[in-house]
């Protein structure tokens, strides 16, 4: 199949969302085009070889979770071109920073919302605000670099996938792979007998197969499972409670500006404007140039490098 508008209005959809489902892909797919016949998997090998040169990929993966397969834009890039974008400052950026090494350094791999606020103070300065956190959380969101889950925070599918190298580089001590796929686990379990990791999605469809841990072939019960989300739990209450102990002043703070955030959470429309699920309009070949030329809202790119440990 020659590259065409198809093309160009399906990379120029999921480059604005983030993540699409698959079902959400192909809806937009035939909704476009009248060949019910196009295959997915075909477009994204053709689109991935155009954009290539600009160091961006989609990726068909699967939510580690749900294990429902979904399409994710991410940017690989590290030259002075994709550097240069200023959608988010270098403040922003650092709070990323410590917003992703926090959630990686907690064995359930999320955070509480008091939690992420908290980590605005360690920015140590006074121009950056709670108020401005929580927009940049919510923002995060839109984007899929983070999820929230109640008032949990985890990482998004476009962090999960752009944020694999910076992980094994900088963080090699906090991250453990999969005993099955051998991918980074964010969201899985440890086996109660032999502790080696195992994805959700991973351990289930061994499970379908045969009703033991993968790793040590220890005999599985759902009640283990039942067990180790109290455990998580747990362990998420306990940093909550040890952080707000080491911070009691700014968690007052928190607690005393709880109207006030609720005031201020509109998201920036300006620099992100919601795309609803209205499909767009028929791409044309300028704007194809025009996305090669403009800069893409991306964050891996600029999050500085871990300090090494002395």
């Amino acid at each position: 199949m020659n590259y065409g508008k198809v093309h160009r209005f399906l990379l120029r959809t999921i480059a604005s969302r983030g993540v699409l489902s698959m079902v959400e892909t192909e809806e937009a797919v035939q909704k476009f085009s009248d060949n019910n016949e196009i295959s997915i998997d075909n477009l994204v090998k053709e689109i991935n070889e155009k954009i290539k040169p600009l160091h961006q990929q989609i990726k068909i993966s699967n939510d580690e979770l749900t294990d429902e397969q979904v399409v994710v834009f991410i940017c690989l890039g590290h030259d002075e071109a994709t550097k240069s974008q200023n959608v988010f400052s270098a403040m922003e950026l650092e709070y990323f920073r410590l917003l992703l090494e926090e959630i990686m350094s907690i064995e359930t791999r999320q955070i509480t919302g008091i939690l992420a606020m908290n980590l605005v103070n360690r920015l140590k300065t006074s121009s950056f605000t709670k108020t401005h956190g929580q927009k940049l959380l919510d923002t995060w969101c839109r984007m899929r670099y983070l999820d929230k889950d109640e008032n949990n925070y985890a990482l998004g599918m476009r962090a999960i996938h752009e944020f694999q190298t910076y992980l094994r580089q900088n963080m090699p001590d906090t991250i453990e792979e999969c005993f099955l796929c051998k991918e980074i686990v964010f969201r899985g379990y440890n086996c109660p007998s032999c502790a080696k990791a195992v994805h959700t999605r991973c351990l289930n469809r061994y499970l379908d197969k045969v009703q033991k841990w993968p790793c040590c072939k220890a005999d599985f019960s759902e009640s283990q499972l039942e067990r180790l989300n109290a455990e998580s739990s747990r362990i998420t209450q306990t940093q909550v409670l040890d952080e707000t102990s080491q911070q009691s002043a700014e968690y007052n703070t928190i607690v005393g500006n709880t109207q006030d955030l609720s005031q201020d959470v509109e998201m920036t429309q300006d620099l992100f404007p919601e795309i609803t699920s209205d499909l767009m309009p028929e791409i044309s070949q300028e704007m194809l140039q025009e996305l090669s030329q403009e800069e893409i809202p991306e964050v891996s790119q600029r999050v500085t490098r871990k300090r090494k440990r002395n």
